[in-house]
């Protein structure tokens, strides 16, 4: 019997459950996140945080996605490192289309006791979670023009509170891979790396008002490779492709502890 590893976003979480088809290194792949995992599933939602229009997707072949950005997201690289041939399709265009796994990550989702179900999906037959952790929102654009720095490059409180966070999810982390032996949880943090060469004070786009999305329509800046951020605070595909190929394969602890999703697709 196999099992399959979910991944869920913002505060990641993966977990392997049972499924029927074979994919070259996990069966499929299931996503919980928010908008840096988000692919689609806000599109028919009434609410703000949603992004299907342009200059939102302007280098994806079909257009706006739904996608917080202008072409892949982290969850996109990471499901090519693990083999699958397509994105995992959001949970809002899926339908019985399933047997590879389903994206539910929801942009603005938050996280709520209630709502946390490591214990539920574990209880449901998971047995492989990656859990990741929350970068470093007090560099954004949105975060420094909204709060200011006081001479510093990014919001030192808003880091500084992440920084506690995380020390807590990694502490979980090992907390229940000691309580429950037969399964494999792991923390992954992927943007630890530098952005040496990156464009990181400025958004590719034009802001709203909010200082968060893109203005619908406006014209996004040429040079995409070259920034840090899309928007006010959402990475562009240059980011996550390298924050997927470290989550992937990474071989530092303090990235990945005590798998990267490469070694925990293969445990």
């Amino acid at each position: 019997m196999e099992w399959f590893s979910l991944l869920v976003s913002f505060v990641t979480l993966s977990l392997f459950l049972h499924c029927t088809h074979a994919i070259p290194q996990v069966p499929c792949y299931f996503i919980f996140g928010d908008s840096l995992s988000d692919d689609g599933n806000n599109n028919g939602l009434s609410t703000l945080a949603k992004v299907n229009y342009p200059p939102y997707g302007v280098d994806y072949q079909q257009g706006p996605t739904g996608r917080f950005n202008n072409r892949k997201n982290i969850q996109d690289v990471i499901a090519e490192e693990l083999g699958f041939s397509s994105p995992i399709p959001p949970f809002a265009s899926a339908g019985n289309n399933i047997l590879n796994g389903v994206n539910y990550a929801s942009g603005a989702a938050g996280i709520l006791p209630e709502t946390g179900g490591v214990v539920t999906l574990y209880n449901d037959g998971a047995r492989k979670f990656a859990l990741f952790a929350i970068g470093q929102i007090g560099c954004t654009p949105y975060a420094v023009a909204t709060f200011g720095t006081k001479g510093s490059p990014c919001v030192n409180a808003q880091n500084q509170a992440v920084g506690l966070f995380n020390e807590v999810l990694l502490s979980l982390v090992k907390e229940l891979n000691t309580k429950m032996p037969d399964a494999k949880f792991t923390y992954i943090s992927p943007y630890g790396f530098q952005s040496t060469g990156f464009v990181i004070n400025a958004s590719c786009c034009k802001l709203d008002k909010g200082g968060q999305l893109c203005l619908p329509n406006s014209v996004p800046c040429s040079n995409r490779s070259q920034y840090a951020y899309w928007d006010g605070v959402h990475p562009t595909e240059a980011i996550n492709i390298l924050a997927g190929n470290v989550a992937y394969g990474t071989k530092s602890t303090s990235d990945a502890y005590p798998f990267n999703l490469q070694s925990l697709a293969l445990e």
